[in-house]
């Protein structure tokens, strides 16, 4: 590659440096000649006073490049019109106006160490001065067609330095991308070649200042290169694709082999190491896939499921193992919400609404998204409601008809809260707390009865029990409890026959259920009711006798002596 050394490697010729300034040496000379034309314009401008406004405006307009014919045909009318002469003087102004304007851009491009690019700045610099020296003499046509020649001119430069810029940077990028390339070069030598050929003839035409060959030959060198590129890109494509394939079917070793070459070319080829990676663990994805693909194709969802995420486990960039997991994962959700919504529909059909409810929110958890099941849920729930309700109430009444009060109060209860109006539930609940309240009544006087017949008041536990009878419901019947106790207090109910003794003169009164005043008697008999008694006895100027006695029916009474006979003391 000596052939191609950087010319700023080189050594730089050496050029005579001028110092020309075309401008101030012609100053002296043309100073009398300056003075005329000044005057001369100053008597056209008097002439055209008249058109002095729409002369203003055509110092502003730039003319259009004038060929020479139709610069010396408005010489020639110039001459014969002093109007056309002033528009000649207003274009030619223009023109020179737009020259120095487009020359002073020119000498701020870089051409600094370029003899031909100076020597063609030192030309457009002359003719420049011919321009102005023709303007300053009012020689307008000719001034016109010389100001247009070093326009082209500048033009010509300007490109010329543009194509060298470009032709460089050309160069300096061919000079890094051929070193890059070297190494694939075996892949497209004869472009390789060719491509250092061009650039080559390139850096002579930049040396010799023929800038535009230098860039067409540059560009030439360019596309070669390119191709070579393109080789390269080739076989890396080429050896990936054949690498993914050997990765898809589980040949570690092969696709290692791919990927490997890949790396030769471009050691930094991001997407060739992660593949390198993928191919040493291929053989067990590929296995853990065909046992994915044989478990999904006989309907074992699960176990399908289970070796695609081992697959995917072992190589997160596998694209089967990851759509192997998105679609079973489908399956399994979409078998699993028809198996829940058929289940709804049947249960709905026997009317099992909970069921239903259930199975259809567990088809929603599945689709979120699915308004219909939604929709089938609130009918569901509807239809259920209505079901509680007729099933309740046609279980209160069959409780009622069991006299279970307690069970149908309940669901009475549970029917006012599900439909605080409902009819049916308020009088059943009405109902069954009279029922209710009569029970316990009953039950609590039979409990009553049954204390008082312990403390021997019989003749109250009497009355409480047949308070009891009259709060019970005729279709309960009486515990044995309760029937030894009706017995009992039964027998209690008859009087028994109790012989009272005395001395005549004893007043002897008895107090308990059966109140008897105070009489005198030798010998009597009295039948009392079954209870406690007090029998009192009381004389004049005597003690007064007092002593209680039990009296029980069904069993008989001994005779009782009541007599005062102990004298008081005062």
């Amino acid at each position: 590659m000596a052939d191609l050394q950087d010319p700023s490697q080189q050594t730089p010729k050496k050029h005579k440096v001028i110092h020309w300034n075309p401008e101030e040496d012609d100053l002296g000379a043309n100073s009398k000649p300056a003075v005329k034309a000044y005057l001369g314009g100053a008597i056209v401008t008097l002439l055209v006073v008249g058109i002095g406004i729409v002369s203003y405006f055509l110092f502003f307009y730039t003319p259009p490049t004038a060929s020479p014919e139709e610069i010396a045909a408005a010489g020639a009318a110039a001459e014969a019109d002093p109007r056309r002469a002033f528009e000649s003087v207003s274009r030619a102004q223009g023109i020179k106006d737009s020259v120095d304007r487009q020359l002073e851009a020119a000498r701020q491009m870089p051409i600094t160490g370029n003899e031909v690019l100076r020597q063609k700045l030192i030309n457009i610099e002359k003719e420049k001065i011919e321009a102005d020296d023709l303007m300053a003499k009012n020689r307008f046509a000719r001034a016109i067609a010389q100001y247009n020649s070093v326009d082209a001119l500048i033009e010509d430069f300007t490109t010329e330095v543009e194509n060298k810029q470009k032709a460089r940077g050309l160069y300096d990028g061919f000079l890094v991308r051929s070193g890059e390339l070297e190494i694939v070069k075996h892949l497209d030598e004869d472009s390789f070649e060719a491509a250092f050929g061009l650039a080559s003839e390139a850096k002579k035409f930049l040396d010799s200042g023929s800038f535009t060959l230098a860039l067409q030959r540059m560009e030439e060198a360019s596309k070669s290169l390119d191709a070579v590129q393109q080789a390269k890109q080739e076989f890396i494509r080429s050896n990936a694709a054949q690498g993914n394939r050997f990765i898809a079917q589980g040949k570690s070793e092969e696709a290692i082999a791919s990927f490997t070459k890949v790396l030769e070319l471009d050691p930094t080829n991001e997407e060739a190491l992660k593949q390198l990676e993928r191919s040493r663990v291929a053989d067990k994805v590929y296995a853990a896939l065909e046992s994915a693909k044989a478990s999904e194709d006989s309907d074992q969802l699960e176990t399908a499921l289970q070796y695609y995420q081992q697959a995917a486990k072992i190589d997160s960039g596998s694209a089967k193992a990851q759509s192997g997991v998105s679609r079973v994962k489908r399956k399994i959700a979409e078998r699993d919400f028809t198996a829940a919504y058929s289940a709804a529909q049947i249960a709905i059909s026997e009317s099992r609404f909970q069921d239903a409810i259930v199975n259809y929110q567990a088809a929603l958890e599945i689709f979120p998204d699915r308004s219909d099941i939604e929709a089938a849920i609130e009918r569901a729930a509807a239809e259920k409601h209505q079901n509680d309700i007729v099933t309740r109430i046609t279980q209160a009444y069959e409780f009622e008809r069991e006299f279970d009060w307690e069970s149908a109060r309940n669901l009475y209860q549970e029917l006012v809260q599900m439909e605080p109006d409902l009819k049916e539930a308020k009088d059943g609940l009405l109902r069954t707390g009279r029922m209710i309240r009569s029970i316990l009544r009953y039950e609590t006087l039979i409990e009553v009865a049954k204390s008082e017949a312990q403390r021997t008041e019989f003749q109250l536990a009497i009355r409480t029990f047949d308070e009891a009878m009259r709060s019970k419901p005729e279709y309960l019947a009486l515990t044995e409890e309760g029937e030894r106790l009706r017995k009992f207090l039964q027998l209690q109910s008859q009087p028994v026959s109790v012989t009272l003794i005395s001395d005549g003169s004893t007043w002897v009164s008895v107090q308990g259920p059966s109140m008897r005043k105070p009489e005198k008697f030798d010998t009597t008999t009295v039948d009392l009711l079954p209870g406690k008694y007090f029998i009192i006895g009381r004389k004049k100027g005597y003690q007064d006798v007092r002593f209680g006695i039990q009296i029980r029916g069904g069993m008989s009474q001994d005779p009782i002596t009541v007599s005062a006979n102990v004298k008081n003391d005062y």
